[in-house]
């Protein structure tokens, strides 16, 4: 880190596995040399990066429409 480079702040956060998952996390991490943590981030991340946006929107979408369907009633009829 740079001294310009400000501590990136994390929180602690326990996740079950598998043993079978766990076991597999374990060896990935030991053959590329990663952290086991490293190796969960990054792939959240990319999940994330996948369905994340498409599924928030799309949740959110279905809110305002259950919220306000009364409305959108009213307005289909002018």
């Amino acid at each position: 880190m740079t001294s310009n480079e400000t501590p990136q702040k994390t929180t602690g956060l326990t996740v079950r596995l598998p043993i079978e998952l766990a076991d597999a996390l374990k060896n990935y991490s030991f053959v590329t040399e990663t952290s086991g943590n490293e190796v969960i981030k990054r792939a959240l991340i990319d999940y994330l990066r996948v369905h994340g946006r498409t599924e928030m929107v799309r949740d959110a979408f279905e809110q305002v429409l259950s919220r306000h369907q009364v409305a959108f009633d009213k307005l289909a009829d002018l």
